[in-house]
């Protein structure tokens, strides 16, 4: 049974490998005839968009076996005991199946409804796409059954009766038809929270908060679930999500990390505390080729810590320096969360690209005059100036990766291509780098890349659609017109403005991480941009900011917990030492946010 067993499950992930080669061929051949033979393939966009929806709900079910999708559960274990943790949450994995279920049957109802409507080129019925839906929700149900019937007896009849109870309790004060969406939208954010503290995964936690109210209200059609979250993930701008998270997978494999601090090295490191800069510098440069805040502070915190605590740098300093410089990397393009801010928002990605360069100049620039400041009182050691041949040398090794956000940007701001085509190019140009040219990549490495890119581009995607799901909740109860009113009393200011909305974004940002922040809170702030008389991709970018910072903000901030894992130090030691360096994020991201010059200056050129 275990052979069968493991047959299947290696069935599964080569066919969703194979997926994700596919689709990169139809996007890459779409670019070919458009730009190459000036003829258009017609049939290869839907292909694309096809196999995306299908690669994004598989992999939001490998998600789920890995334990891919984003959690806090900082929150879990410091609210509840050991002893009452397995409860909680084999709770909330009950809470999770039952939605499982329910995904499961909505999308054979979608599947029936739609069987006849067909996609306009190739005329599939589009009940082959919610059969991704259904089946998705399907292999979830599965497995997550099978893991309660391996719970002990008594942890599974008292947290199953205790879900049934849960869900009975709250349709028996609420859903009589006495409450108002206002009332109903609170009931639902308190119950999101309380998911979120059980450890829930956000994307499930979102979903199930969003079917709540949708039970209690009992007057909206429950298959408004399955349409929006089918929209969410059905966009063509979203192809380039996985495209930018294979090539950094790509380039994380491929050697580029260790040519990227070298030339910072020649750079930076003979200045006083130029180790420490070297982090700000190297953090520059590899977040515009990574696109990922997490890829970013796992390669550099395992390269530079261990050199940084041999040249006298304290552990917490380390950590802290790391923190810094990450947070700061995620305005570097490209990045997951402003490819994700543009296909919401419909702000041009391409300009939240360029708008995010001057801005992390400006705060790395805080930063090293910290750690100078710092290598000068603690009398840190200088290294001797690079050679003119060392310099060579080090840019010459650097010079090839760092093409790739060249090509990404020029193409986009040529407007040669989208960016969803300009990606899939970087995922080649990352392929033959890390292959062929510093042939670090083996073809065994390539399955498991793939796989890794899959599970990620179905945690973020399943976040994006359940996601869809409470924006469109948000809208209907008028939460954004009701915060605007709040905001516009206390002040009619756009920096009052901005700055409660980075205050907001920093401490969300926190406790859900970047993506979900975003995915919650951007529906409801950006209204008010108008109102304000604030450009919306001078708010997109300080949204980008903020959740950087909040990413690394202790003591929840899940950043802070990677970057301290690779130098061995317990969180609570770092959190003093790390005040400066925030102080110093916090200036930086006061000035970008009273300058919009910083942001805006260079899209204007371009754009």
């Amino acid at each position: 049974m275990s052979s069968l067993q493991n047959h299947a499950e290696k069935t599964f992930d080569w066919t969703i490998a194979i997926a994700m080669v596919v689709l990169n061929a139809c996007v890459f051949a779409q670019v070919v005839s458009r730009y190459v033979f000036d003829s258009p393939i017609d049939w290869t966009e839907e292909m694309a968009r096809l196999l995306f929806i299908w690669i994004s709900f598989m992999g939001a079910f490998l998600a789920l076996k890995t334990k891919g999708h984003i959690a806090v559960e900082t929150l879990l274990h410091s609210l509840f005991k050991p002893a009452a943790r397995v409860y909680v949450t084999a709770i909330a994995d009950f809470l999770i199946l039952y939605f499982c279920i329910y995904l499961a049957y909505m999308g054979g109802v979608m599947m029936q409804k739609t069987a006849t409507d067909l996609t306009p080129v190739m005329m599939i019925p589009f009940s082959y796409l919610y059969f991704a839906i259904a089946l998705s929700g399907t292999l979830m149900a599965i497995y997550l059954l099978i893991s309660a019937l391996k719970m002990e007896r008594k942890i599974f009849v008292v947290s199953f009766l205790a879900s049934i109870a849960l869900g009975a309790f709250l349709y028996l004060v609420f859903g009589r038809g006495g409450f108002s969406n206002g009332n109903l939208v609170a009931v639902m954010l308190v119950s999101f929270f309380v998911f979120i503290a059980a450890g829930m995964p956000i994307a499930f936690a979102i979903g199930i908060g969003g079917l709540q109210f949708l039970l209690l209200q009992g007057k909206i059609p429950l298959v408004v679930t399955h349409t929006r979250l089918f929209g969410g993930v059905d966009s063509f701008p979203l192809l380039a999500v996985p495209f930018f998270i294979l090539a950094g997978e790509l380039m994380n494999i491929g050697g580029v990390t260790v040519r990227l601090v070298a030339l910072a090295k020649v750079l930076v490191g003979h200045i006083r505390g130029g180790l420490g800069m070297v982090v700000v510098v190297a953090e520059y440069f590899f977040s515009g080729i990574s696109g990922s805040t997490v890829a970013d502070v796992s390669a550099i915190a395992s390269l530079l810590i261990p050199a940084m605590k041999k040249a006298g740098y304290s552990s917490e300093t380390c950590v802290s320096i790391v923190s810094a410089a990450t947070a700061m990397g995620i305005l570097v393009p490209p990045c997951i969360l402003m490819v994700v801010l543009g296909g919401m928002t419909g702000i041009s990605v391409g300009a939240l690209f360029m708008g995010g360069f001057l801005p992390a100049i400006v705060i790395s620039l805080c930063i090293m005059a910290l750690i100078y400041y710092q290598a000068v009182r603690q009398g840190l050691p200088v290294d001797e100036k690079a050679t003119f041949k060392q310099v060579v040398k080090a840019t010459g090794g650097a010079i090839v990766p760092l093409m790739l956000p060249v090509i990404i940007l020029g193409g986009i701001i040529a407007g040669a291509a989208t960016p969803t085509e300009i990606s899939v190019i970087a995922v080649l140009y990352a392929f033959i780098l890390g292959k062929f040219v510093y042939r670090e990549i083996q073809w065994s490495d390539m399955i498991p890349i793939l796989l890794r890119s899959s599970i990620m581009t179905g945690s973020v995607m399943f976040l994006v659609g359940t996601a869809s799901i409470l924006s469109w909740i948000l809208s209907i109860a008028q939460v954004p017109q009701m915060v605007g009113q709040t905001i516009v009393h206390l002040s009619s200011s756009p920096l009052i403005f901005l700055v409660l909305c980075n205050l907001t974004f920093i401490l969300i940002g926190c406790i859900l991480e970047g993506l979900p922040a975003m995915l919650i809170l951007v529906p409801i702030f950006l209204p008010l941009c108008a109102q304000f008389g604030v450009s919306q991709l001078h708010f997109g970018i300080l949204v980008i900011a903020s959740l950087g910072i909040g990413l690394f903000l202790p003591p929840l901030g899940m950043g802070m917990y990677i970057a301290c894992a690779f130098a061995k130090l317990d969180i609570g030691k770092s959190i003093v030492p790390f005040m400066p360096y925030l102080v110093c994020l916090l200036v930086g991201l006061f000035i970008i946010t009273a300058f919009p010059w910083f942001t805006l200056v260079l899209p204007a050129m371009f754009f």
